[in-house]
């Protein structure tokens, strides 16, 4: 938005703002008018006719001679491109309420737009828009400006479809309002106002501009279109003689031609060529004449839209029929003749140099069964060889073969350039033949190929041909019985086709049927192409299916066209590609153009039933849509499938109120009614509160299974879901030392010593300090002294009340019927069955008497041990097992796993270095290639530091450039030229010939001449006196 405003007010805040008016311009100084930056391209200043034909002014509006701004709609300017201007800013604030005049021209076929509009501070306001086409005349355009502070006027030229869409403007003017005067503007009109500037449709034309009737007819001239136009006068007067027609189409510019037609004829005509049905310019398009009288008047329109002229066979009987010819050029062949009185014939015709010379008739039966007229071939069918096949009568045939130039055909005296004609029976022996030395001249001479103007062949005859085997069967194809070989019917035609789905895997497959019902109709797409953009010319395609017909081009401005047909199936289509060779085309033209032409016939699922052509210009026209030569046309034959009813199977769920019901199934597949999580890995699978039976994506938690109870001994915080193993806490001393150890304790509790002694309080040697009774109690010895009783003691000296009697009943604490208060067991006792008696647990026991605080709840989960979810605590299988991934888990490691599930401490640490083992610092325990790292060693026995790697470039250009500096020492030359490339030295660039410092000699620690060795101490000693101490190291890489 904010882009906007500012294009908005960009025009009033600039300075030279027009205040001074009217202001007048009409482009003969200069543009004026600004340009938009943003659109589609830009306007012109210009003088005469534009590039194009038929479209823009061919003079300006002001002298007729100046200036006008226009938009020309050549390429690239075309399709429906926007192209702006502006005039200048004017400032209306002292004297507002001005008007904007100007003259316009939009002339072309394919005219598009110009809006006119005003841009101010309130925004963008549209005046007009002005569309279509206006014919070749400038217009006058008159508008009120509201505006009252700035403004400026926008001029939006949007093109046509083609470039016959050129825009023009002249004179524009701001102004005060005035009255632009109106009138009648047509100078042939009997109230022409020669200063009116806008048409008011009131013109008035004298008498003569009319007729009584007219009518226009078209006509073939060879393969020629040719109108004749025809009017009959409504007066003898000599005012309304015609003496000049104006002819023109919707292509081309107007023709006039000088003639006399008198008004007293009554009946008058005029006949022109309208070309040879070409399409561009003038084929399928409206072609009228205007009839200038005497009186200089002009009369109304007699028009007419021509067919092309097709040269072909026109003869329905013959195989070589053409059904879009309509001039017959003798090419009929492939008769089906008259067994009863016609035998059938073949013709050969060899052209020689000269075919445009020869023409031929076969009569019989007293009449033509064939001809080519004189310009039937041209130099293109230069030795060619066409065959002709005909039905003449059992009383014989001729054939006339003729020369315009009179030297026969007898090509140009070398061998093989003569022409040569044969005729052939049915049975494919040779009738008669030119050379054969029985044709005769005119002169009834015998002749040959030099036969002159005129040959005949003399009478011949033909031979009676085989007949056709009778085939005895069910002609009818709607019966089961239909034999396609049978020629005559037996009656044998018993069971009808029942029509369906034939096809066992699909849907509606109908064990019934006997015959495929197939889609009758189906649509098609024809699209047609050129390689070149100009139109086919004088090409054409026919289309044929039973009865139906189309025909198609194109004109140019395209690469393809497209074009929809309503095609049977099972019923044979036929495209015929032809050309229509004009009166001053040559057969190389038509040729040319056949080699950018092809066409695809294509059904509504891409299928292609036919693709035909070269485009562009394979292999020198091999495979092109004709053959190049006479008749220049050719036949396209396929068969269309439209498909059949079979509807394939769909499985699915179809019930509507189930969760993955499908509307397109038609056929039953498994129904789920309970979406929901289906993982018991996840805890919404837990708190969900049923068992869904579809996954629905909705398990996103996690279950981490623990002890979840906060008061219990092992409560796990980070635990979501209880796995029933909560410890409660137990308080106990926990030394196994102390007197009061716990084994059950978990918590640590106060332990209290053993203290050894007689615990017995009535022993004589009662401890009452000790808690652990040591054997050492002595003293009086109490118990039942009574021999009856159940607990009688014997030893006992003291009666201590104690005695009890006998008590009956099952005296086995570890029977199910124990009786604790039974001292004399009777024998009853029933044993305990423990188990658990709840039938609602998992672990429910029928037989069990007493239960055994063991029931278990079912719990579901993973039981085999071997998978990576096993849950030991489930007894039930819910199959939900995952099965171990082992691998590396550690996703930073060199063999990090993304699917495993299980780290088998297989994981690699990632080790970077230099893994190329010709570098120095070669690591043979990295695994990841750190390519940087890499050292190279140059090789040098001394260097700038050490080492000496390659991989300091100035080190590496400083040994490049002087071999010195790694063979011998890095002397000060060798430094100022690193200095120089590292870019820290200041001085001029050294020469080693600058350097007076020469070695002399090398010496050992001894001072002993020796060779420069590595990893031994040597002494360089320079002329100057001066000594340098070396030691010259092996790199090991």
């Amino acid at each position: 938005m904010k882009k906007v405003l500012l294009l908005l007010l960009i025009p009033f805040t600039v300075l030279g703002q027009i205040s001074n008016f009217p202001w007048i311009h009409n482009f003969d100084n200069g543009v004026g008018l600004e340009q938009e930056i943003n659109d589609d391209g830009d306007w012109n200043v210009w003088q005469g006719s534009t590039y194009s034909y038929n479209t823009g002014p061919s003079v300006d509006h002001t002298t007729g001679s100046g200036m006008y701004y226009y938009v020309e709609s050549s390429y690239p300017n075309y399709p429906n491109k926007t192209l702006i201007t502006y005039t200048p800013t004017f400032d209306v604030s002292a004297t507002p309420g001005k008007v904007l005049s100007f003259w316009y021209h939009m002339y072309g076929t394919e005219m598009g737009d110009l809006e006119i509009g005003v841009l101010d501070n309130n925004g963008y306001t549209v005046l007009d828009v002005k569309s279509g086409n206006y014919g070749d005349q400038w217009l006058f355009a008159y508008y009120p400006i509201a505006s009252i502070d700035s403004f400026k006027i926008k001029f939006t030229a949007v093109t046509g479809d083609l470039y016959t869409s050129d825009i023009a403007i002249d004179d524009l003017m701001i102004s005060d309002p005035f009255n632009p005067a109106i009138g009648c503007m047509d100078s042939i009109a009997l109230n022409y106002d020669p200063i009116a500037i806008y048409p008011d449709g009131t013109c008035a034309y004298p008498p003569c501009g009319g007729f009584i009737s007219a009518n226009a007819y078209g006509q073939c001239w060879g393969t020629q279109a040719g109108i004749t136009f025809e009017w009959w006068s409504d007066t003898s007067s000599t005012n309304c003689d015609v003496i000049e027609i104006h002819y023109g189409n919707e292509n081309n510019p107007i023709y006039s031609y000088n003639g006399y037609w008198p008004a007293s004829n009554g009946y008058n005509n005029f006949a022109i060529g309208a070309g040879n049905g070409q399409m561009p310019p003038n084929w399928s398009i409206e072609h009228y004449i205007v009839l200038e009288y005497a009186d200089g008047t002009l009369s109304d329109t007699i028009s007419y839209t021509p067919s092309p002229c097709i040269p072909g066979c026109t003869d329905s009987t013959q195989t070589s029929y053409n059904p879009f010819a309509n001039v017959d050029d003798g090419s009929c062949a492939g008769a089906t003749c008259d067994p009863n009185n016609e035998y059938q014939i073949t013709m050969t015709i060899k052209l020689d140099n000269w075919p445009g010379e020869t023409s031929w008739t076969m009569m019989s039966g007293g009449q033509a069964v064939g001809n080519a007229s004189q310009g039937t071939y041209d130099y293109g069918d230069i030795g060619q060889t066409y065959t002709y096949e005909f039905c003449v009568q059992q009383s014989g045939f001729e054939l006339i073969l003729n020369d315009s130039y009179g030297d026969g055909i007898m090509g140009n005296g070398t061998p093989g350039s003569a022409g040569e004609v044969v005729i052939y029976d049915c049975a494919g022996d040779t009738i008669t033949y030119l050379t054969s030395g029985t044709w005769l001249n005119a002169s009834q001479n015998t002749v040959g190929v030099n036969f002159g103007n005129v040959a005949y062949s003399t009478v011949q005859y033909g031979i009676a041909c085989t007949e056709q085997d009778t085939i005895l069967g069910c002609t009818n194809p709607n019966y089961q019985e239909y034999n396609p070989l049978a020629n005559i019917d037996d009656s044998t035609c018993i069971n009808l086709h029942i029509y369906g789905c034939t096809d066992d895997t699909m849907f509606n497959y109908n064990p019934s049927a006997t015959i495929m019902d197939l889609v009758p109709v189906c649509d098609y797409t024809l699209i047609i192409e050129d390689d070149a953009a100009d139109g086919w010319g004088n090409s054409y395609l026919g289309v044929v299916q039973g009865e139906n017909t189309w025909i198609y081009t194109m004109g140019p401005g395209s690469y393809s066209q497209s074009f929809s047909i309503d095609l049977e199936t099972d019923e044979p289509v036929m495209v015929y590609y032809f050309e229509v060779p004009g009166a001053q085309q040559p057969p190389q033209e038509v040729e040319f153009q056949t080699m950018q032409n092809s066409f695809l016939l294509i059904n509504s699922y891409g299928d292609t039933l036919l693709s035909e052509g070269t485009n562009p210009f394979a292999n020198n026209g091999q495979g092109a849509l004709q053959p190049f030569s006479h008749p220049f046309w050719n036949i396209y034959d396929a068969m269309p499938s439209c498909g059949n009813y079979c509807e394939p199977v769909v499985y699915g769920c179809i019930d509507s109120i189930a969760y993955n019901y499908n509307a397109l199934a038609n056929t039953s597949d498994t129904c789920y009614y309970n979406p929901g999580c289906t993982n018991p890995g996840y805890l919404e699978y837990y708190n969900q509160g049923y068992i869904a039976d579809i996954d629905d994506g909705s398990c996103t938690v996690l279950i981490v299974s623990g002890c979840t109870d906060s008061t219990a001994f092992n409560y796990d915080p980070a635990a979501n879901l209880d796995n029933g193993g909560c410890i409660p806490v137990i308080l106990g001393c926990m030394n196994s030392l102390a007197f009061n150890y716990n084994i059950n304790a978990n918590t640590p509790d106060t332990c209290i010593p053993v203290i050894y002694g007689c615990t017995t309080p009535i022993a004589f040697n009662y401890d009452s300090l000790a808690n652990t009774d040591d054997g050492s109690c002595e003293g009086v010895i109490y118990g039942c002294t009574d021999s009856t009783m159940w607990n009688y003691m014997p030893s006992a000296n003291v009666d201590d009340s104690s005695c009890v009697p006998y008590i009956f009943g099952c005296m086995d604490a570890l029977m199910w019927n124990y009786n604790p208060n039974a001292n004399t067991d009777n024998g009853s006792c029933i044993p305990f069955i423990y188990g658990c008696t709840d039938s609602t647990m998992f672990n429910y026991d029928p037989l069990a008497n007493t239960d055994n605080g063991n029931c278990i709840p079912f719990i579901y989960g993973c039981t085999d041990p071997s998978m990576l979810n096993y849950n030991p605590l489930a007894n039930t299988e819910d199959f939900s097992c995952i099965a171990y991934v082992y691998g590396c888990m550690d996703s930073t490691a060199l063999n990090y796993n993304p699917i495993a599930n299980t780290d088998n401490g297989s994981c690699i640490e990632v080790v970077y270095g230099c893994m190329d083992p010709s570098a120095y610092n070669y690591d043979a325990f990295a695994n990841l290639n750190d390519s940087l790292s890499c050292l190279y060693d140059a090789g040098c026995i001394t260097g700038a530091g050490t080492p000496y790697w390659l991989n300091d470039p100035c080190y590496a250009w400083v040994i490049e450039i002087d071999e010195y500096c790694c063979e011998n020492e890095w002397d000060t030359i060798c430094q100022a030229t690193y200095n120089y490339c590292d870019g820290t030295w200041s001085g001029p660039l050294l020469s080693r010939s600058q350097v007076n410092k020469k070695l002399i000699a090398v010496t050992d620690l001894l001072g002993k001449p020796t060779k420069i060795i590595k990893n031994k101490l040597i002494f360089f000693i320079y002329d100057d006196g001066t000594v340098e101490k070396k030691l010259i190291k092996t790199i090991k890489k």
